[in-house]
């Protein structure tokens, strides 16, 4: 299994002393001044790897680490002639930032699109976009999400890049979900969330799975639906501690927040065993 398969299923700390070896390995090999075309096909590796790395860095707190492996993927970007490998970092920064400079994160990766292929990345980068536009308010981000879906038709996320193996139909839904609850458009939201629903009961138990949940737990929320808002807020919760994901948890601030306000046993109860688990993780909300 490729490493970029590998970040969903398994927690970031149990693969990230191997992926550190693997990107020193490929360096050695660059050292050994390999024939052009093999070292091209070297460096684009090494990129894709890093860019991993400083994902998993960040999701272990470790921000010092996550930079070095920027200036790596941004080295081997330039070496193997793969610029897309700097779409990718700045798309992984965009989720550690928030507003305005969330949204310009995603615009700079864009940058770094081929104007044709790499359609699976142009999906994601086009959803997160349309997320953080939401997020600001401007519905232009439905406009987005139906470039999006022409994007998405015509990619191969198995195939395309490392990082593309999470775009499944229950990620590209919850992206939908994420939007929509964004601009709180009620009736979408309720389309877009039994959608998601169906794609997650079609998957696997991956890090994703809690992105998911807790998408669907917002918009319940939203709704009006306390008790369906709380009970997949703790699905998300059991999947981002099962899978030991900071990035899952970090899902589930706004649902703190909305929470707070709510007196009911549940809500207190769930609120305090998200505290418990950021506390055994070693995060803290975003």
């Amino acid at each position: 299994m490729r490493n970029g398969a590998l970040e969903f299923v398994l927690p970031a700390r149990a693969i990230y002393q191997g992926l550190t070896t693997h990107i020193n390995e490929l360096s050695n090999l660059l050292q050994n001044s390999p024939p052009d075309r093999l070292r091209r096909r070297l460096a684009a590796t090494a990129g894709e790897a890093a860019t991993l790395a400083s994902w998993i860095a960040w999701d272990l707190k470790q921000p010092g680490q996550s930079l070095a492996f920027d200036r790596v993927a941004a080295l081997a970007a330039k070496e193997s002639g793969h610029p897309i490998i700097q779409a990718c970092t700045h798309a992984y920064k965009s989720y550690a930032v928030q507003g305005r400079a969330a949204y310009e994160a995603v615009r700079q990766a864009q940058r770094f699109l081929p104007a044709q292929g790499d359609d699976a990345t142009r999906a994601w980068l086009l959803s997160r976009q349309a997320e953080e536009l939401a997020a600001l308010g401007n519905r232009h981000a439905l406009d987005l999400l139906h470039q999006t879906e022409d994007a998405y038709s015509r990619a191969r996320p198995h195939r395309e890049r490392a990082w593309t193996r999470f775009l499944d139909p229950g990620r590209m839904a919850a992206f939908k979900l994420s939007t929509y609850v964004r601009l709180g458009d009620e009736h979408r939201v309720i389309e877009a969330g039994q959608a998601a629903l169906s794609a997650v009961a079609q998957g696997s138990d991956h890090k994703k799975v809690a992105v998911v949940y807790a998408d669907i737990a917002q918009a319940q929320l939203h709704i009006g639906d306390v008790a369906e808002g709380v009970a997949y807020a703790r699905r998300a919760l059991e999947s981002a501690r099962r899978s030991e994901s900071t990035w899952g948890l970090q899902h589930l601030t706004t649902i703190e927040k909305t929470l707070a306000a709510h007196q009911d046993q549940a809500a207190r109860d769930l609120l305090g065993d998200i505290a418990a688990t950021r506390r055994s993780l070693g995060t803290s909300p975003a």
